[in-house]
């Protein structure tokens, strides 16, 4: 306040300024609001309206949400703000600590727009996030405890102390974790190790890393650690077991496979890799005889072994793996060689005796077998075998002979032949062997009958099957072979009833095919059973039957037959039926039967004639005849009824019986006429008798069957049957299908005499008999006594135990498998194994006892007789030391050794020992070197053979070697080095050192070890198998390569000899580094700032990392962390040697303004370790972006009426760039109805300067640009098209205003009429036109009910037929209008004319004769030719050539003396009538129309030739039917032509009596005179009329032409009744002018509407005079009788023009008065007559004409006012077609 008062000018200002703020925050009508984020929908926000100040009613408004979707929505009726869908602040928002949404609110009248922000506010709905699941950590077994691994942090969605994480990690032993706090207040956690890790014990550790926001409530999320725990090469490889030993033989090919070797190391990688070696101090000799593969560790021979000069070869192999500090593993392999046995057994088939018949006993010789082998010893002892299994065994004959045998019996249908392999193996080391195959094939025996797949066939065949039809196929099999197995069928042959079953069916004897040799009929079999044989082409041949069921299917074959005509009484004759019988007397009844069964036997009656008008009935099944109703005289005195009969087969048959019934007071009998009438049928007899008699018949047998049956199963029988039961029918359907069933009865025996019926089985099939089945297993049992069944005796004691044979069996009975008759009992193969195991149960068996005894017996004297001597000797023993007293120990003589050629060989060696022949002792004759003889061998002996002769003996002697310690131990090097890494081997880390080896065995070789003393090591010897033992070094303290990289150690070996001998080695051990320093930056965090232009290539940093290691441990590469995100990996690049990162991709301070590189620094080491560090770049801001411009809301198209000011379109205009470059202006052109409005901060609105006007310029294309304040400035722009809506201001306008069209009469519903079009200057729905009909009345009915318009295609359908004779002109409106609104709307007329069809045939007047009285028309004998007897009236509905008649005589043709005018219809005479002629005449006369096709009618006329005329009497009825059936009416005729006769003489002399009295005088005077037509251009028709008037008496008189000149002035001249027409004599008339004719249109599509008869009548009241009206006509007669042709230019079709009134029209003019109007078929032309009150003095008549006649006309009526008149004339224009 002090300041204003000092500088009031300041003051001022900045009230104004305040005065200016304040009026634009009221003006903008900023308003915010806050809601928190995730609120439901409808949650309130605030009162939009009160707080802008508005009205709620004037809330017509439009929100828009600032490019987002509507987030909010306002209550109109309260006008508070709502939420309307999910808030999301992190998906709106993201990490900016203020979310708001911005609202635009715009109203109207006036144009106002508020702005509205809405504060989003966060809530912890966002759990903590780590970028991946699973975190793969890989931590080297070697790495220090203390060592730190990085750890990528969590993120937290929502801001502030919702995003606050703290970390929490699963307990473990190896791992803790630290968190520290950044410089920007995050925070970073690292894994840090406390314990170290070893992979062998723990290869894999899972942990879980839990983070947890400081939200309420608390929200967590989680990560898996999964830590795989790197190998270091920390154990040598190891074998698995220090020594091997190996026996190879002397005959070892080279490529041989030794051994292979397989040492594991517990590492992996390549640490675990192990390549194999020789020991370096192997001798040269072993190298040239092995090869070692490095990687296999397989051992093969490369040279030539030789068990002479080499017995044992000692081979030092070691296993290096391929770590970086590889480590060494050893062990031994001892190959001993052997003498081979390298000659195998020859084996020789002698003999053989194949094939084998499968009936051969046990016991049979296949073949002899020799074997030998040239080996000695067990090398040259063989044994011969044969595979198990087999039906055959091996016995030994003599030394090396066997013979083959067969052990049991054979089946060739189980087995057909048998591969043996007889084995040769002699007993060498390794075993030789030689096999020889033997095919033995077993020959087949005719041992199998052939057997059918099931019992019984079952087949159905329907009746009157043709001759040779295949029924069905039976096939049978034989397992055996060739022409045992060749199947040949017949069937057993029997009688059927009198006829053989070959007469019936016959099989083929190769294919089984069964024919049907005659058609089967089912009224005389229904089932035939019959058996086919089977039987093989063996010696002897077997044979086997199955049953076949054959059922006769009943097929409807019989047609019903009639019993014999008879009455009920039994009299001939027709049934009399008594008069007074009443409804339901029965008659009699029709007896039919029908041969067939079922649906084709059940039979329906009917009475065929007279029908249902008849007094009669049949019943439907019972064919009983009734009355169905009372009797009456009208029925007659006889009655005559068809009866047709029928089955219900398919197809149905029937036949039919007439009967003949008499209608009589008293009831008499029936005559039947049975005639059939469906075919001819055989005489049938009444079968009332014989079928009571069956009834009684087969009553009586069925209950002496239940009697009998009964009695049978309640005897009990000592026997009883088991088989099967008889074949019942188990169901019959109605439509002729059968069903059969085998009932199989089992009766189950249980003692003797006793039988329990308790099982009732229906099975398909009919099994054997019980006889015949015990028959065929006594047969087969028999057949095979040495195969498959044997007959035994078995018994059971009291014990229970059963005894077989006097053997004692402990067999349940359930599985002794027995098949039992009476005692004796059959043991099947089936169960041999259930009696071989019962078999070792048996209390005593001598024969096993012997043959054990035997066994021993023989083993003893082998053992005796073997001659085997053992001795022992040390090695190294001198020349002549004693060994034994060989002779006397082998039971010789000394004195017989050189007699019996006394001789001993050394096995393949040389001559260890030689034998004194005088004394018999054996000493030794050479050196003994027990490790030259047998190496490691712990047993050594040399084998001597002794051969003596007479007799010929052989001793084994074996001379044992016995080991002596003269071998020290040995090293295989004198010096053995050993690298072992520092820090990475662990105290209590084991190196296994190469042991010593001693030649000697046992005690001699039995070694220890000492190690030189030393503060780094000790030593520890395992022991491995074969009592050999393993130094192993052990380290007992870390060792440091930079303190002792060298250490110098002495091994010493001593044996366990007396006295002890010792070997010593020299242990190098050197010391290597390890990877155990990570590499280092020189700080945790680099800081650098970018610009977001920077080039692809720009340095971004250069990383500097250090290692203390050497060599590849001090290598070092650099990459991005793995966590690293990939947004980040495509802007940045780094080089692994250098440490440089550059900048490759497009940085944009837009996207993101700060980027985080995660930095790994990794060594080279093949267990790397690395270092961490963290690159923050930021991302300065330039002016990049150009401003974007976005049309948010359009108010398109804009009303051509729409006022200045309207708001057209809502633009946003925005800058992602930040400060100046960020500020952006907006314009449009100049010298447009538009204008920009600025609403607030960057919204703008475009409205409407000025109005529009649509037809001059439709639509506007506006360009808005946006520039911003950078520098450069940078600009964008967005074009607007905007269109002027139409408004609807044109109504729908059709191309003419009448539309005319022409339908013919008899048109299908649905016809398509014709297409009303309009169209519609204005745009889419204002230019959318629709269709309908202006509903008016069309008579009674409605306009709708005839016709219909489509309302979109303006299509005019026709909805019913029209009717020319009904309507034939049609005049509606069409009304079109358009979809505006308002609509508008315009109208067309058209014009429906019906054309007429010829659809009507003529109609001849009723008969009658001229003067009126009935009968034949009277013709006098004396008329001469041309004399008129009478006229054929007929008339057409239809008009034109339709309606034109002519008329033909039919009967009796050209040749009769009448003829008939050909238009006129007047019957004249031909030529002078003569008594040839005879009394009558008969004349049929066709009239016909002109139409296409034309119709036709006849009419009948009688004429009688008598002396005076007399009136014709006309048959009018028409000829065009068929005539009915004419009755025999013989007395009838008679009584009635009697009658007729007498009646017409009573006429004829009555009429001659009227005839012949004179009466008043007759006037004969003509008919009124009548203007036909007139046409405007001067052209006239005529119509003849001819009155005939037939005057008797005096006066008479006749006008028969009346002609109407076409001179006649304009004005139709009407006289009296009394008056006369006087022609003049030059008014002749005229030909009608050729010019009169109508277009082509006209003359095909208009026809006349009315149709007059030639005459009318009107008469003037009761006793009045009457009036004869002229009826216009083209129709003329023949030239000769004076009529004239058809008028020229009546149009197409328009052959008769008729008008008439008479009594059937609406409208009768009365006397004196003429028709008010005529209607000229053909012809536009509508004549209308007006008659004026009779004072008036105006007389005249008005011409209306169709078309533009027509039109005209109308025009000028419409000018006179007179439209009453039209209408009537118009509702007038149609007249009836009656008859007068």
């Amino acid at each position: 306040m002090a300041l204003l008062r000092r500088d009031s000018l300041v003051t001022r200002q900045l009230l104004r300024l305040v005065l200016l703020h304040t009026a634009w925050e009221v003006g903008s009508g900023q308003v915010r609001y806050s809601v928190p984020e995730e609120s439901k929908h409808g949650t309130f926000v605030g009162r939009l309206a009160q707080d802008l100040g508005l009205e709620v009613a004037e809330l017509v408004s439009r929100m828009v949400s600032s490019g987002r979707r509507d987030y909010f929505e306002v209550n109109l009726q309260s006008g508070v703000l709502f939420v309307n869908s999910r808030l999301d602040r992190e998906e709106l928002c993201g990490q900016s600590p203020l979310c708001a949404i911005d609202l635009e609110v715009i109203v109207d009248k006036p144009l106002r727009l508020f702005h509205v922000e809405v504060e989003i506010q966060d809530i912890n709905d966002n759990a903590p996030a780590f970028s991946i699941n699973e975190l793969n950590l890989f931590i080297s077994e070697s790495r220090l405890p203390g060592s730190r691994f990085p750890l990528e942090g969590a993120s937290d969605a929502d801001i502030g102390t919702n995003s606050l994480l703290t970390y929490r990690l699963s307990s473990n032993e190896f791992f803790t974790l630290d968190v520290q706090k950044k410089n920007d207040k995050s925070k970073s956690s690292e894994l840090v190790l406390r314990k170290s890790l070893d992979r062998e014990e723990i290869p894999l550790h899972n942990l879980l890393l839990t983070a947890t926001d400081g939200g309420k409530p608390e929200l967590t999320g989680t990560v898996q650690l999964v830590i795989t725990v790197l190998d270091v090469n920390d154990n040598a490889p190891v074998f698995g077991q220090s020594v091997y030993e190996v026996n190879l033989t002397e005959n070892t090919t080279v490529g041989e496979l030794v051994i292979k070797l397989n040492a594991t190391d517990l590492d992996e990688g390549i640490n675990k890799g192990i390549a194999y070696s020789f020991n370096t101090l192997t001798v040269l000799e072993v190298k040239d005889m092995f090869s070692i593969d490095s990687r296999s560790g397989e051992i093969r021979i490369k040279g030539e072994l030789d068990f002479e000069g080499t017995k044992l070869y000692e081979i030092q192999v070691q296993a290096t793996d391929e770590g970086q500090a590889p480590m060494v593993g050893h062990c031994k392999i001892l190959v001993e060689v052997l003498d081979v046995n390298d000659n195998a057994p020859e084996l020789a088939v002698t003999s053989l005796s194949l094939p084998v018949p499968e009936d051969a006993p046990p016991g049979t010789v296949v073949a002899l077998i020799s074997v030998s082998d040239r080996d000695s010893g067990d090398n040259g002892k063989v044994t011969c075998s044969i595979p198990p299994n087999l039906p055959f065994r091996l016995v030994s004959t003599f030394k090396n002979y066997h013979s083959l045998v067969l052990a049991e019996a054979v089946d060739r249908e189980r087995v057909s032949e048998y591969k043996l392999v007889v084995t040769a193996r002699d007993e060498g080391a390794p075993s030789l062997s030689a096999s020889s195959s033997i095919l033995v094939p077993i020959a087949d025996v005719n041992d199998n009958a052939p057997a059918f797949p099931q019992p019984v066939y079952t087949v159905f065949v329907k009746e009157n099957n043709p001759p040779g039809a295949h029924l069905l196929t039976v096939s049978a099999s034989d397992p055996d072979l060739r022409e045992n197995a060749f199947v040949s069928y017949w069937v057993v042959e029997r009688s059927v009833g009198e006829q053989p079953l070959s007469s019936y069916i016959s099989v083929h004897s190769e294919s089984g095919h069964i024919y049907a040799l005659q058609p089967f009929d089912y009224e005389e079999l229904q089932v035939l059973q019959f058996q086919v044989s089977a039987r093989d082409a063996g010696f002897p041949s077997l044979c086997g039957n199955v049953t076949v069921q054959l059922f006769v299917l009943d097929a409807n074959d019989n047609a019903p037959a009639v019993s014999p005509a008879g009455s009920v009484g039994g009299s001939p004759g027709p049934e009399l039926v008594p008069l007074s019988a009443g409804a339901g007397h029965v008659v009699g009844k029709i007896r039919a039967v029908d041969a067939d069964s079922g649906y084709n036997a059940w039979l329906r009656y009917e009475v065929q004639e007279p029908g249902a008008a008849g007094p009669f009935r049949v019943g439907v099944y019972s064919g009983e005849i009734s009355t169905t109703r009372a009797l009456e005289e009208a029925d007659g005195p006889s009655q005559r009824l068809v009866i047709l009969v029928k089955d219900h087969g398919e197809p149905s048959l029937s036949a039919t019986a007439t009967v003949s019934l008499s209608l009589v007071e008293s009831p008499q009998a029936v005559k039947w006429d049975s005639r059939p009438r469906g075919g001819s049928e055989g005489p049938l007899v009444d079968m009332n008798v014989s079928l009571m008699i069956a009834i009684c018949s087969v009553s009586g047998l069925f209950v002496l069957v239940i009697v009998v049956y009964v009695g049978l199963r309640c005897h009990p029988g000592p026997e009883v049957m088991c088989g099967s039961g008889k074949a019942t029918v188990v169901c019959s359907s109605e439509v002729g299908s059968w069903s059969y069933s085998q009932r199989q009865s089992r009766n189950l025996c249980v003692g003797e005499g006793t039988a329990k019926n308790d099982l009732m089985v229906f099975s398909p099939n009919f099994p054997n008999s019980a006889v015949n089945g015990e028959k065929e297993i006594r047969q087969e049992l028999t057949s095979n006594s040495s195969g498959q069944f044997r007959p035994i005796r078995l018994w059971q004691d009291g014990s229970g135990q059963v005894i077989l044979d006097g053997i004692v069996l402990q067999l349940p009975s359930s599985r002794m498998g027995l098949a039992a008759t009476q005692d004796e009992f059959y043991l099947s193969n089936s169960h041999r194994h259930s009696s071989a195991s019962a078999m070792a149960v048996f209390r005593g068996d001598s024969l096993v006892t012997r043959q054990l005894l035997r066994l021993v017996l023989l083993h003893t004297a082998w053992e005796v007789g073997s001659g085997q001597v053992r001795y022992s000797v040390p090695e190294e023993s001198k020349h002549g030391t004693f060994v034994g007293r060989l002779a006397q120990d082998l039971g010789l003589e000394a004195a017989e050794l050189v007699s019996r050629m006394f001789r001993m060989v050394s096995s393949g060696r040389r001559d260890y020992f030689e034998v004194n022949l005088q004394s018999g002792v054996l000493f030794v004759n050479s050196r003994l070197d027990r490790e030259e003889l047998c190496g490691q061998s712990p047993r050594c002996a040399i084998d001597l053979e002794v051969i003596v002769d007479k007799p010929l003996r052989i001793f084994h002697v074996e001379v044992e070697i016995q080991d002596i310690n003269d071998n020290a131990p040995v090293f295989p090097v004198n010096e053995q080095n050993l690298s072992i890494a520092e820090s990475l081997t662990l105290p209590g880390s084991r190196f296994p050192l190469e042991g010593a080896s001693d030649a000697d065995i046992g005690t001699n070789s039995l070694l220890t070890y000492k190690l030189s003393l030393n503060n780094y090591f000790t030593l520890d010897v395992q022991v491995k198998n074969y009592h050999s033992t393993l130094p192993e070094l052990v380290l007992k303290k870390p060792l440091d390569r930079e303190e002792t990289p060298e250490h110098r150690l002495l091994l010493t070996a001593t044996d366990g000899g007396k006295p002890e001998l010792t070997g010593t080695v020299q242990l190098v051990i050197t010391v290597l580094d390890a990877n155990d320093n990570a590499p280092v930056f020189n700080q945790s965090v680099y800081e650098v700032s970018l610009l977001e232009n920077a080039g692809h290539g720009t340095l971004v940093i250069t990383l500097n990392a250090s290692d203390l290691d050497e060599g590849i441990n001090k290598d070092i590469s650099y990459s991005f962390s793995n966590l690293l995100p990939f947004s980040v990996r495509k802007l940045f690049s780094i080089d692994a040697d250098t440490g440089e990162i550059r900048l490759k991709g497009e940085v944009d301070y837009e996207v993101k303004t700060l980027y985080e590189i995660r930095v790994e620094a990794r060594d080279k080491s093949p267990f790397p370790l690395t270092g961490h560090c963290n690159v923050l770049v930021e991302i300065l801001d330039i002016n990049d972006n150009a401003p974007e411009l976005i049309i948010t809301s359009h108010s398109l198209p804009v009303p051509e009426d729409a006022p200045p000011g309207t708001v057209v379109a809502l633009i946003s205009v925005s800058d992602r760039d930040s400060g100046n470059n960020g500020k952006v202006t907006c314009s449009i052109p100049p010298n447009l109805p538009f204008r920009l409005v600025s609403t607030f901060k960057n919204y703008h609105s475009l409205v409407l300067a000025e109005a529009v006007d649509r037809e001059r310029v439709s639509e506007y294309k506006l360009v808005v640009t946006a520039r911003d304040e950078g520098a450069p400035s940078l600009s964008a722009s967005s074009s607007i098209l905007v269109p002027i809506a139409d408004v609807n201001d044109n109504a729908p306008a059709f191309p003419q205003p009448v539309y005319t069209v022409f339908v013919k009469e008899n048109n299908p519903p649905g016809t398509h009429l014709l297409t009303v079009s309009a169209s519609d200057p204005d745009l889419r729905e204002n230019a959318f036109v629709s269709y309908w009909v202006v509903e008016r009345s069309v008579g009674e009915q409605p306009l709708s009910s005839y016709i219909s318009v489509h309302s979109e295609s303006g299509h005019i359908y026709a909805l019913q037929p029209f009717d020319y004779e009904e309507l034939q002109v049609l005049q509606f409106q069409v009304s079109a209008r358009d979809a505006g609104l308002p609509s508008l709307s315009g109208n067309v007329t058209v014009q429906l004319f019906v054309l007429d069809a010829n659809d009507n045939a003529p109609a001849v007047s009723p008969a009658g004769s001229v003067g009126g009285s009935p009968g034949p028309e009277l013709v006098p004998l004396s008329a001469g030719a041309g004399h008129v007897v009478g006229k054929i009236r007929a008339v057409d509905a239809d008009s034109g050539y339709n309606a034109w008649l002519r008329y033909e005589v039919q009967e009796p043709g050209a040749a009769g003396p009448f003829r008939v005018g050909v238009y006129s219809g007047e019957i004249s005479t031909t030529r002078a009538l003569e008594e040839a002629d005879g009394p009558s005449q008969r004349l049929v006369i066709l009239v016909k129309d002109h139409g296409e096709p034309a119709l036709s009618a006849t009419a009948t006329v009688s004429l009688s030739l008598v002396e005076s005329p007399q009136a014709v009497k006309w048959d009018s009825r028409p000829r065009g039917g068929s005539e009915g059936p004419l009755v025999d009416m013989n007395v009838s005729l008679m009584i009635a032509i009697c009658s007729v006769s007498g009646l017409f003489v009573l006429v004829i002399v009555v009429y001659v009596g009227l005839r012949c009295h004179p009466g008043p005088e007759v006037r004969c005077r003509p008919g009124k005179a009548t203007v036909v037509c007139s046409s405007e251009v001067g052209s006239w028709s005529y119509s003849q009329r001819q009155s005939r008037n037939l005057c008797v008496g005096e006066g008479t008189a006749k006008n028969d032409l009346m002609v109407f000149s076409p001179n006649s002035s304009g004005n139709v001249s009407i006289e009296k009744p009394q008056q006369e027409l006087t022609l003049k004599s030059s008014a002749a008339p005229k030909q009608p002018n050729p010019d009169w004719r109508y277009s082509a249109s006209l003359r095909a599509g208009i026809q006349s509407a009315v149709h007059m008869e030639d005459a009318g009548v009107l008469r003037g009241g009761p006793g009045g005079p009457e009036q004869l009206w002229p009826t216009v006509s083209s129709a003329t007669p023949e030239p000769e009788a004076g009529e004239v042709s058809p008028p020229v230019g009546a149009g197409v079709n328009s052959n008769s023009w008729t008008f008439k009134y008479g009594p059937g029209n609406p409208k009768q003019a009365g006397p004196g008065e003429l028709p008010d109007k005529f209607i000229i078929p053909g012809s536009p032309a509508i004549i209308s007559i007006r008659q004026e009150p009779p004072n008036s003095q105006t007389d005249k008549s008005d011409f209306i004409t169709f078309g533009k006649k027509e039109e005209t006309k109308k025009k000028k009526k419409k000018k006179k006012g007179n439209k009453t008149q039209e209408k009537k004339e118009k509702g007038n224009s149609t007249t009836d077609n009656s008859d007068q």
